[in-house]
């Protein structure tokens, strides 16, 4: 049987090494990392916005509950 070959490329061992920084650094909170993000890219004068069916999702996140009850 054929081992394998292991494959490396560069980009994407810092792409992993910098996800692996601010997930520490934001004690992997999804959340705070976005909220961050988000503060970020408005001080810099970007547009944020999302599609209206991510906002219909996450507007239906907030009413449903954990156990699924709505509030």
């Amino acid at each position: 049987m054929n081992a394998p070959l292991i494959w490396r490329n560069p980009v994407i061992a810092e792409i992993h090494a910098i996800r692996a920084e601010l997930a520490k650094e934001y004690a992997d909170d999804l959340a705070a990392y976005s909220n961050a993000a988000v503060a970020h890219c408005q001080q810099l004068n970007f547009q944020v916005g999302t599609a209206p069916e991510t906002q219909q999702s996450f507007n239906q996140r907030d009413v449903v509950g954990a156990s699924g009850d709505t509030a």
